[in-house]
């Protein structure tokens, strides 16, 4: 049986949707645990033993409601980076009319999902891991941050371009290919690194996406 092809975002959609639905059992359980809490208070009242129960189920009820938040807006960020990877996967809707190989989501080992894997006609192999992180990308010592104005971050995500090149080794591994370049690509906010390459993995803007790998194919 011929396996199914992953639509582009399918598997980060789907971890949205699971976070999503975890977020609201928190919010269901805080809120029962609140309302118990207080119908307790009533049934006990005014007491030492009251006040310790009703502390220790406000407390409860209090972190099950942080961590629906935190777990919702986790929920939010897969949805947008699935929502990233559906973009590009558009912008690389050319490629298959010129007799590319297109695979999304292509599970290895260490490092998650590849977004991207393409195969040229040429026989040239590419990764492509897709972010959806604003502000201004550059090259300060010795790692790959944004900026934003005058103030520069590092992702929380750790070191991007370490993944990318571990993806690209994995996926050389899967496909018995004698190379696999690396590229990071980001749908928001812009590029500003020489010849988009730090370290031989290149780092671009969606919209100069397509012509990159063109460029790299040569």
């Amino acid at each position: 049986m011929t396996p199914k092809t992953k639509l582009p975002g399918e598997q980060v959609r789907k971890l949205g949707k699971k976070r999503y639905h975890s977020a609201i059992q928190r919010y269901v359980f805080a809120g029962a645990i609140f309302l118990g809490t207080a119908l307790l208070l009533t049934v006990t009242g005014i007491s030492g033993l009251g006040i310790l129960i009703s502390l220790g189920g406000l407390g409860i009820s209090y972190y099950l409601y942080r961590n629906g938040q935190h777990l919702m807006k986790r929920a939010d960020d897969a949805q947008r980076g699935a929502q990233a990877e559906t973009d590009v996967a558009e912008l690389l809707r050319p490629l298959g009319y010129k007799k590319w190989q297109v695979e999304y989501n292509l599970r290895i080992k260490r490092w998650g999902d590849a977004d991207v894997v393409l195969f040229s006609p040429k026989g040239n192999w590419y990764v492509i891991d897709v972010k959806s992180h604003g502000g201004t990308k550059v090259y300060e010592s010795g790692r790959l941050r944004k900026r934003y104005g005058k103030n520069i971050y590092d992702f929380k995500e750790g070191n991007l371009i370490s993944k990318v090149k571990g993806q690209a080794r994995e996926v050389k591994h899967l496909k018995g290919a004698e190379w696999v370049t690396a590229l990071l690509c980001f749908t928001k906010g812009s590029v500003n690194i020489p010849s988009n390459d730090i370290n031989g993995v290149y780092v671009v803007g969606a919209g100069d996406l397509l012509n990159i790998l063109l460029q790299l194919d040569k």
